[in-house]
């Protein structure tokens, strides 16, 4: 990103509800809640049906745990999981 922060692509979410605080999605075997002022620009998934992409920041996903085992982040570059 422009701005310098770290962020990682999750791929294959499905939004499952929302309110005006939380978007509730599935990104894989979890489901987490995500506030939609976190969600960075490249996101596919905003309302509830919505399948696709969920771009967060790096410190956002380590702390909702959305990470993969350790040594897969790749500095200055998106990951992308499946």
């Amino acid at each position: 990103m422009i701005d310098g922060t770290k962020r990682i692509e999750l791929e294959n979410v499905v939004a499952m509800s929302r309110t005006p605080s939380v978007l509730r999605c599935r990104v894989g075997p979890r489901i987490v809640c995500i506030p939609p002022w976190s969600m960075l620009p490249g996101t596919e998934v905003w309302k509830p049906g919505d399948r696709g992409r969920l771009v967060l920041p790096f410190q956002l996903a380590e702390q909702l745990r959305l990470l993969p085992p350790s040594g897969a982040f790749i500095e200055d570059a998106a990951t992308r999981l499946g």
